[in-house]
């Protein structure tokens, strides 16, 4: 096994504690390798004005991390799945999927919401996500989206500055930076709001040619984890996945079986078309869901309306 290796991360502070809790792990396993780690900046992390449907999708977070990936800079990536593109570069892979966390969404606000009835009329709510901006409306069509960027903290701070009811979170990155959220109120939004595909879960990429990196991360590869966000992966790439239109995808462990519920919708919350508790233990579940989906698909959401 190589003794040394070098780890490539985005610099912000959330996906640099992801990147130590992976290193954290393997660490424990290989005592005799040191591990470094290389920031990357990304288009991503260049342009915080500007919405990521406007700059690539979510790609933007992760091809100049791929790029160092495949000129040898790096020996393995870690990233928040959910940005990581449906098709990867030729000659890379996933080399491993460390346990799931929570993939949900909530709502962080100043005020105490027991349900999303609960928020005055025309609330105003801070995301730059157009999956939960469909579901949101498609809840409360009186609601007010109002696009945010930037890193959990910023995003809180908006709260005040931009006079917001509250801004959704994933659930997984405030607990990953273990986020001091003494002085807000939480409301969990399972309820109403499907995940993004892979929310809650890492992926680590390395080159596929790399036989000693790719051992090493299969010590770390949860198998669970690992079934259920590809089959949420295949749904996401059968409908040509990215930010241009809300989609959801989430498959978990439900009585030691595999379940599935996939959803599409229209960003102004009008059609909401989903599958719900699909047994997904058989191969291709996640295409099957998606052909369902777009069979049913009369409103020309994945055109674009």
């Amino acid at each position: 096994m190589t003794n040394k290796v070098i780890v490539g991360s985005r610099k912000s502070r959330l996906a640099m504690a992801q990147t130590k809790l992976v290193i954290a792990s393997l660490e424990k396993l290989f005592p005799k390798v040191e591990f470094k780690i290389k920031n990357v900046i990304t288009e991503g992390d260049r342009n915080r004005h500007d919405s990521l449907a406007k700059i690539g999708g979510k790609g933007v977070f992760v091809k100049e991390i791929e790029d160092e990936l495949k000129d040898g800079t790096i020996d393995f990536a870690v990233h928040s799945l959910k940005d990581v593109m449906p098709n990867l570069p030729q000659g890379l892979i996933l080399g491993a999927f460390p346990k799931r966390v929570s993939p949900f969404d909530c709502l962080v606000s100043r005020k105490e919401f027991s349900t999303l009835d609960d928020l005055p009329q025309g609330a105003r709510i801070g995301t730059n996500s157009l999956r939960r901006q469909g579901q949101l409306l498609s809840a409360r069509q009186d609601l007010k989206i109002i696009p945010i960027r930037g890193n959990i903290d910023t995003r809180l701070k908006k709260i005040d500055t931009e006079e917001l009811d509250g801004v959704v979170l994933a659930e997984a990155g405030l607990s990953r930076l273990n986020v001091d959220l003494s002085e807000y109120h939480v409301l969990n939004l399972k309820e109403y709001i499907m995940p993004a595909v892979g929310q809650g879960c890492l992926a680590i990429e390395c080159r596929e040619d790399d036989s000693k990196i790719r051992q090493m991360l299969n010590r770390i590869n949860d198998e669970d984890s690992a079934r259920c966000v590809q089959i949420e992966r295949e749904f996401m790439r059968e409908l040509g996945g990215s930010c241009n239109f809300p989609i959801g995808g989430y498959a978990y462990v439900k009585n030691e079986q595999i379940l599935f519920d996939g959803l599409i919708a229209s960003p102004n919350g009008e059609h909401v078309i989903r599958e719900d508790a699909v047994p997904a233990n058989n191969p291709g579940v996640g295409k099957k869901v998606a052909d369902q989906l777009l069979a049913k698909d009369k409103f020309g959401i994945i055109e674009g309306e």
